[in-house]
């Protein structure tokens, strides 16, 4: 059993506390570059796409990193190099640096995920079993958003002080993951030989599927910049309260994860990942309409369940699809899909802002719309792919 595996639990426990870190920053750096160093919404968008930009390109690199030097090496110099990363952010916000040179360095971040995420996600297909896989990524995803609850309302408290002690606290927990990674990890996965050929081979169902995850996380990436500045500007709601809309996202998760898994076990990983976009779809779209705290913590529940149908059947489809030794590229280039999609939805929301002039139908309402594209892609790998196994996908 995948659960008495000391690496699993490692990397899970790993993900835990990185997350508390990411959390405590994430819903705050829109603001942050927004309102505190008055950058235009516009420009916010744009480093935020930027910042994805280097994601999916450090993403990639990192999945060939996990198959050619281990997954243990490759989280170890992701761990080390956001530790570095998140104190020179730190310092630079605590000192009042130049704006630009902040932003910079935040772009400069994404390669400690990107390296840490494909290989994390790798090393969890090499210790469990096809049939335990979906279960065993739910858990997984659990175990990060304990650390995602905990994490937006301790930034919230944190960003009165300074957003600056709140990148020291993902310098510290970088540094655990570190540390909980050397100590207990040993070299997850085949450290593939030189005689395998090129770092990546053209499946056209890796491409497919990627494509349909390329759109569904456009919409969600609705999440980092669209919806705090527009939670602050048109609903109205204080700074620190955005804490508790991205807590109520950790604790559904947590919650509501492995219950959801157990239900839809008997569907196809593509059906309820439709329906999980569908989810999205309505969650996001209910925004439009939500004028208080308390109703867009309900909208958040909805987006939620979306993420918790479609997030953990990602992963167990590309360790079924991926050839032997290249699950860490295969992953790597998943990583890189997603974040191409996270690169152009904060440009996407910030110019839906910026031309309807923040007409909460009109923004949502195109942003919803978007899901139907990554549903319809999904229907075609499941009549050209899934449909023809009796059971997985290869």
């Amino acid at each position: 059993m995948f659960t008495d595996n000391k690496q699993f639990w490692a990397v899970s426990l790993a993900s835990c506390i990185r997350s508390i870190g990411f959390g405590a920053s994430w819903p705050f750096m829109a603001i942050y570059f927004n309102i505190d160093l008055k950058i235009s919404i516009f420009y916010v968008g744009i480093i935020f796409t930027i910042l994805a930009v280097g994601s999916s390109a450090f993403s990639f690199i990192g999945g060939m990193m996990a198959d050619r030097f281990g997954r243990k090496n490759t989280i170890l110099a992701g761990s080390a190099s956001g530790v570095v990363i998140y104190l020179a952010l730190s310092v630079l916000v605590l000192t009042d640096s130049y704006y630009l040179l902040i932003a910079a360095v935040f772009v400069l971040s994404s390669m400690s995920g990107g390296l840490v995420f494909p290989s994390a996600s790798a090393l969890v297909a090499d210790v469990t079993s096809v049939e335990e896989r979906n279960s065993a990524y739910s858990i997984y995803r659990i175990m990060a958003n304990v650390g995602w609850a905990v994490g937006p309302i301790t930034g919230g408290y944190i960003a009165g002080l300074s957003v600056g002690y709140i990148f020291l606290l993902v310098s510290i927990t970088n540094l655990i993951q570190l540390i909980i990674i050397a100590r207990v990890l040993v070299q997850g996965g085949r450290i593939s030989s030189r005689k395998e050929g090129g770092a990546f081979v053209f499946d056209w169902r890796i491409l497919m599927f990627a494509a349909a995850t390329f759109f569904g996380t456009l919409v969600a990436s609705q999440f980092s910049v669209t919806l705090p500045v527009y939670s602050t500007k048109v609903v109205g709601i204080l700074e620190y309260q955005i804490g508790y809309i991205y807590a109520v996202n950790g604790l559904v998760v947590v919650i509501g994860q492995y219950p959801m898994t157990w239900i839809t076990r008997k569907l196809n990983v593509i059906t309820v990942m439709i329906a999980g976009s569908m989810f999205y779809a309505l969650g996001y779209l209910l925004v439009a309409f939500s004028g208080s705290l308390y109703s867009l913590m309900a909208d958040m529940v909805f987006i939620t369940i979306g993420e918790n149908l479609t997030t953990p059947g990602m992963n167990t489809v590309v360790s079924r699809i991926a050839p032997e030794g290249k699950t860490g590229r295969y992953m790597g280039f998943l990583s890189m899909a997603n974040s191409a999609g996270r690169s152009v939805g904060p440009s996407i929301g910030s110019f839906l802002m910026f031309i309807y002039a923040y007409n909460g139908l009109r923004v949502w309402g195109s942003i919803a719309s978007l899901e139907i594209i990554s549903i319809s892609i999904l229907a075609l790998f499941y009549f050209m792919v899934y449909r023809s196994y009796r059971s997985g996908y290869v």
